[in-house]
């Protein structure tokens, strides 16, 4: 796939360099003091299915077009989030040296998986829209909106995610698919007729900004300083083959899509934007799509849900914690954003009702609410409805659910590390709640290799040890007959 690399104190390469590149898919490589301005390809993945990314589509500059054909011509990807409009990087329609916007004369939009097709179909440009919040030197909201010249209605689009869905689907370890025309060789060219697709995961924030390592697959990647990318604006993955080859994308690959979901289900949430060097040790990076949502708001780019009357009541899951209860609610599948989803909790005995209420989420994806106040060990009967401006849906089947008396934690009040191999912990005490505690210790769980390490607590002062170098994330974990609950997580550092 392609991306654009140089960030922090990094130069960018002339503009002709880059445009040559973009357009050719050539990979630059930089002098000691140059900027690695990468653009990426997909390398190590799968050739691709036109049924699987219909919206994929390649941006051609024109003046190549006829004498040389669109395999030539083609110089990043786009993907169709709504008829008229096609989202990209913003560095495949500025300049990354000069800032000069390309005109919208000076590229066309290809639609269809081989660009070798005699038959590959072809669609004006009319308005170019980079985002205005996008920095060349970082590469920071780096996303454009092509608004078509005419609209390409028989052809499937992508949603651009939500700030909502973007939650789970780009949590740490989310599967990720990326695709593109790009370079699919570590070293010299080779490129595609047909796309081809990378199966990848998403890396913890920590890794895009943080400075952090991870290992993926028996494959340690190494992250990215605050100076050089930001997780705010910014996405990190990568993927592993079972034979221990990384998939990254590459030169060529530029304004592709990071997709996460499936059929209907399938959501926008990246668009391929830089990285260091291809397939090497460092993920590539991508323009995380739920920070630009309003900026596609503002271009149309996002496709409108129309709001409508369900037919069917919203499914409930119940689940009991100590005074309260946490109902999660998965939308009818005829329903749409656009409304609101209300729990009602009755007391049988006394009439009294509590009420929480939830934002849905489109494609039966699951919100929660809760109702506090409850009293533990009476049973409650729990129903839903999904309101909406022009109507409710029917009111679920009623789901008993009794509140129990899950322990008090406590806090964390100071985690440090003698660096010997240990952390010290203070801690507020653990509050049963009646009842018997089964488990009450410290965990401290290292960040990058996901290893555990506890020790019961046995007064307000403890050590953790037979910890090795490197970040952890410390809770008290209490748990009981019911359950287990841990505090907010502390951060500490095991030197050597």
């Amino acid at each position: 796939m392609e991306t654009s690399w140089g960030l922090g104190s990094r130069t960018l390469r002339s503009a002709m360099a880059a445009l040559v590149a973009l357009a050719l898919g050539l990979m630059i490589v930089p002098s000691a003091d140059a900027a690695p301005t990468v653009a990426p390809r997909i390398i190590n993945g799968d050739q691709g299915l036109p049924a699987e990314f219909p919206w994929l589509v390649s941006l051609i500059e024109v003046n190549r077009l006829a004498d040389e054909g669109a395999f030539q011509a083609q110089f990043c990807a786009g993907v169709l989030t709504t008829p008229t409009t096609v989202v990209t990087a913003a560095h495949c329609a500025v300049n990354p040296t000069t800032g000069e916007q390309r005109s919208a004369d000076a590229l066309v939009i290809g639609v269809g998986s081989r660009l070798k097709d005699p038959g590959l179909r072809i669609v004006r440009v009319a308005r170019i829209t980079p985002s205005p919040d996008y920095v060349r030197r970082t590469s920071g909201n780096d996303i454009a909106v092509l608004t078509l010249a005419e609209p390409l209605n028989d052809i499937a689009t992508l949603a651009p995610v939500t700030r909502e869905e973007a939650a789970t689907l780009t949590a740490a370890g989310a599967p990720v698919r990326a695709a593109g025309w790009g370079n699919t060789a570590t070293s010299g060219k080779s490129y595609p007729d047909v796309f081809r697709v990378g199966r990848m995961v998403v890396f913890p924030d920590g890794v895009c900004g943080g400075g952090e390592g991870f290992t993926y697959n028996g494959v340690s990647f190494t992250g990215y300083s605050s100076r050089e990318a930001e997780a705010r604006v910014m996405l990190c993955a990568a993927g592993v083959t079972a034979g221990g080859q990384v998939i990254d994308a590459c030169q060529g690959d530029s304004g592709g899509p990071l997709v996460a979901g499936d059929g209907a289900d399938a959501r926008l949430v990246g668009i391929v934007s830089w990285g260091e060097e291809c397939a090497s040790d460092y993920p590539g990076v991508y323009t995380r799509v739920a920070a630009e949502f309003d900026f596609l708001s503002s271009q149309n780019a996002v496709p409108v849900r129309e709001v409508v009357v369900p037919t069917q009541a919203p499914t409930i899951a119940v689940a009991p914690r100590s005074g309260r209860l946490i109902v999660t609610f998965a939308v009818p599948p005829d329903a749409s954003t656009g409304g609101t989803l209300a729990a009602t909790v009755l007391d049988p005995a006394t009439g009294l009702t509590g009420v929480c209420y939830a934002e849905p989420q489109p494609n039966g994806r699951s919100s929660q609410c809760t109702v506090g106040g409850l009293v533990n060990g009476t049973t409650y009967q729990v129903t839903a409805i999904y309101g909406t401006p022009k109507g409710n849906s029917p009111v679920s089947a009623p789901v008993a659910a009794t509140p129990v008396p899950l322990p008090d934690p406590g806090r964390l009040l100071r985690v440090t590390s003698p660096g010997t191999g240990s952390v010290l912990a203070r801690v507020t005490p653990t509050e049963a709640n009646g009842t018997t505690l089964a488990i009450n210790r410290v965990t401290c769980t290292a960040v990058k290799s996901g290893r555990t390490t506890s020790a019961d607590i046995t007064s307000a002062r403890l050590t953790v040890t037979g910890l090795k170098p490197g970040r952890y994330s410390c809770v008290i974990e209490a748990g009981n007959e019911y359950g287990t609950v841990a505090s907010p997580a502390k951060r500490v550092v095991v030197r050597r």
